[in-house]
């Protein structure tokens, strides 16, 4: 037993053995074959019938102050063009805005698409692939949940059909219908590549809907945190249309952008026409009046004094005019000062002289331009917001002290202007009657030339500005799209179709291991119990009639048995050889073989001219005597209550030098009378009569008959059936050994299925690696056998 020991000890440190391994999958080889075949195969229907998608990318450059310094225009900084960098975090927001991509969707009409039915797939439309266009005016909820289709006649009509594709009437192209989809025109498209003849179906999709689509599918991000360049994607299964999208998003961008920064020169533009028109109209009055009084009073010239006197007051209403003007633009800014809507615009600040107010001014507007963006995608109680809306009133406090002080000394201005041009009246009034009055009426043209000229100047410097103004971005790389789809990856999907069909037949094989509590290898045995393996038989040939095996035939589980059988010299090496040896088989359960394997052992040994008696200790459920056919009336149960003889339930079965002494009649207290110490007289006595003493028992798993025999037994034999013992009773087994219950505990590993042993790494060479090569094979030959059965190779 040291050896067998030792053997178990080596082999049990081996943690993991590959060939096992590898057969234990090797065996479902065909289900991986129909794994292989059904992954693989829906991974490229997948690719087939699924509809690419492909990414169009475009990059943004944006001006930020804080993250690099815009390079400024020397002219637009002297025009003092207001200009202002951005917050680029601001502009991603801005570019995913509902307002700027609304006017995205209304310029392309993109809630109207256009397919084309296909067996596989609907492929859509766009641009000159559809025949027609469809500009809706108005649309229903029921046109967002139904298709209708359009059937292109001869000439200039089309039919129109539902989406059951029953007609709906026959119309002229351009002509406004009304119907459930709502009110919509039809146009012909003359640039049309489509010659098929079939319906095509519209789609008319929600615009609200359609507007979110775009934003979850728009992607807009920094290229790196420490760069102002903004990329953006945006996945779509039509790569033109994707186009369109993307170039429409930046030209709307940039044009909102254009239309923020000149919204103050154009509220300068409009401040100067305005007054460009009243002093055109009066300029034009006043030089009539020139004209009509020199002609009534024969004035040709004035004198030098009246043209000096003339000369000191339109210098003087000059000035004067210049102070009106800047009063009147004070007025406009306080104005916007007092009003608190959302979304006015700030006060022209090219008219405005002091560098400090203009400062202010420049700031409150790039202010209100970043509320009104972030409003677009931000709450009201935003933190941001209102940080933005408190450093605007704090602007505004400002700007209004300010402006009392400008008006307080333009006001000052203005009174001593005033004064000086009393003082020159005083003095005009002392010149001739029909100088004065000439002078009075040259002095009023003056003052509105002098106007009008200034007017015209500021209006040419602001219309300079409006013509000069550039965006705070550029665009860096036009869209542009990926080439090859992102979706689905065909490389990923088959990778994923590999790893599946790899992974579905090892997780069922695991998963099937997993749910099989019944032991299944030798090795399972040894590693849960300690235990070597003595020795295995496999299942009992179809050939093989009765339960007693041919011993001298050359079949591969009598050549186990007969192993077994030379095997047994090693348990008693330190017995006397002419003492008779007690072997005990037992088992977990019923069912295991236990009655078969004692008699076949038995059999083989009296094939060696060794006396051999069965006795049959299984009081409960007898099947020993069945098996070696004996009479069951007179046996143990007899002698045990003392009404029968050791010479009297001694039988003599048909097996060469084979016994048996039959369990007898079933007692009620079968362990009681186990347990009365008769059992052990009747072992003595026949030690002295026999070599072997084969105790069949019951089951230890059920009753303790076994254990109270084991007492009287040199070796037990502890049987383990393939795909029938349950794995749970290994434990009891275990125990059994560590309690040292049993002398001398081995393990037959009966009923062998080597067919299902193959997903454990063994064939039919398994086992003690015999096949002496003489008769019928049943070693090497039948592994090569097994080998080819396996892949469905057959001899020819």
């Amino acid at each position: 037993m040291a050896l067998g020991e030792s053997i178990f000890s080596e082999e049990n440190q081996q943690s993991f053995d590959l060939k096992s391994a590898l057969f234990k999958y090797v065996r479902y080889w065909y289900w991986f074959v129909i794994s292989v075949l059904v992954c693989f195969g829906s991974a490229f229907l997948y690719l087939k019938f699924s509809t690419p998608i492909y990414k169009v990318n475009a990059t943004l450059l944006v001006k930020d102050e804080k993250k690099g310094a815009s390079v400024g225009n020397e002219m637009l900084a002297e025009l003092d063009i207001i200009g202002g960098s951005k917050l680029v975090e601001n502009e991603i927001e801005v570019l995913k805005s509902r307002t700027l991509l609304q006017s995205v969707v209304d310029q392309l009409n993109l809630t109207v698409s256009y397919w084309k039915e296909g067996s596989i797939r609907d492929v859509e439309l766009y641009g000159e692939e559809s025949p027609i266009k469809i500009f809706m005016i108005s649309s229903t909820n029921y046109a967002f949940s139904h298709s209708l289709y359009i059937k292109v006649l001869k000439g200039n009509k089309y039919e129109l059909l539902s989406e059951n594709k029953n007609s709906l009437g026959k119309f002229d192209f351009s002509e406004s219908i009304t119907s459930d989809y709502g009110k919509f025109r039809v146009f012909k498209n003359p640039n049309s590549t489509y010659k098929n003849e079939d319906p095509i179906k519209v789609v008319i999709l929600d615009k609200d809907k359609l507007i979110n689509s775009i934003i979850a599918g728009l992607d807009v991000a920094l290229l790196n945190q420490k760069s102002t360049v903004i990329t953006l994607g945006f996945e779509t299964p039509l790569k033109n249309k994707g186009k369109d999208i993307m170039s429409k998003i930046l030209e709307e961008y940039s044009f909102a952008s254009l239309e923020d920064k000149n919204r103050e020169a154009t509220n300068t533009l409009r401040f100067i026409e305005g007054r460009l028109k009243l002093i055109t109209s009066e300029l034009g009055d006043v030089e009539k009046d020139v004209e009509q009084y020199r002609t009534s009073r024969g004035i040709t010239d004035l004198s030098t004094e009246a043209n000096l006197f003339l000369e000191k007051v339109k210098d003087n209403d000059s000035k004067l005019n210049e102070v009106d003007i800047q009063l009147k633009v004070l007025e406009g800014v306080d104005r916007y000062l007092q009003s608190d809507q959302v979304g006015n615009v700030a006060p022209a600040t090219l008219m405005v002289s002091d560098p400090v107010l203009t400062s202010y001014i420049s700031q409150l507007s790039q202010l209100e331009l970043e509320r009104e963006k972030l409003s677009r995608s931000a709450q009201a109680n935003n933190p941001f917001l209102q940080t933005i809306n408190t450093q605007m009133k704090n602007v505004k406090q400002a700007i209004k002290e300010n402006l009392g002080n400008q008006k307080s000394g333009l006001q000052v201005t203005r009174n001593s202007l005033q004064a000086l041009n009393n003082r020159l009246e005083g003095a005009i009034s002392t010149i001739p009657r029909k100088e004065r009055e000439y002078v009075e009426i040259k002095r009023q043209a003056g003052i509105k030339e002098n106007l009008y000229l200034l007017l015209l100047k500021k209006r040419e410097e602001t219309a300079l500005s409006y013509a000069s103004t550039v965006t705070d971005s550029r665009i860096v790389d036009v869209p542009f799209d990926s080439g090859d789809p992102v979706k689905p990856k065909k490389n990923l999907v088959l990778l994923v179709g590999m790893l599946l069909s790899l992974v579905i037949p090892i997780a069922s094989i695991n998963i099937k291991d997993m749910l099989n509590d019944t032991v299944n290898s030798r090795k399972e045995i040894e590693d849960k119990t300690g235990i070597p393996v003595f020795g295995e038989i496999g299942q009992k040939p179809s050939e093989e009639k009765g339960e007693i095996l041919d011993v001298n035939s050359r079949s591969f589980v009598s050549e186990q048995v007969r192993m077994i059988r030379s095997n047994l010299s090693f348990l008693f090496s330190d017995l006397k050889e002419e003492e008779g040896k007690v072997i005990l088989f037992t088992s977990s359960t019923s069912g295991e073989g236990k009655s078969f394997v004692t008699a076949n052992i038995a059999a083989s040994l009296g094939l060696l001219d060794k006396k051999v008696v069965i006795i049959g200790l299984d009081l409960r459920k007898p099947k020993l005597h069945e098996y070696i056919g004996v009479g069951n009336s007179k046996g143990v149960s007899n002698y045990l209550i003392g009404k029968a003889t050791e010479e009297a339930i001694i039988q003599k079965t048909n097996i060469v030098n084979v016994y048996a002494i039959p369990s007898g009649p079933i007692p009620p207290n079968p362990s009681e009378l186990i347990m009365n110490g008769r059992i052990k007289e009747l072992v003595d006595v026949l030690r002295q009569s026999f070599d072997y003493i084969l105790i069949d028992t019951p089951p230890t798993g059920l009753v303790t008959d076994a254990i109270l025999l084991a007492p009287l037994a040199d070796a037990c034999f502890y049987l383990v059936r393939h795909e029938r013992t349950p794995k749970q009773f290994l434990r009891n087994l275990s125990e059994l050994n560590k309690k040292n219950i049993f002398k001398s505990l081995s393990v037959i590993f009966n009923a062998v299925n080597y067919k299902n042993l193959k997903d454990y790494g063994y064939g039919y060479g398994y086992g003690y690696g015999y096949g002496y090569g003489y008769g019928q094979a049943y070693g090497k030959e039948e592994v090569k056998k097994g080998f080819k059965n396996w892949f469905g190779f057959k001899k020819k």
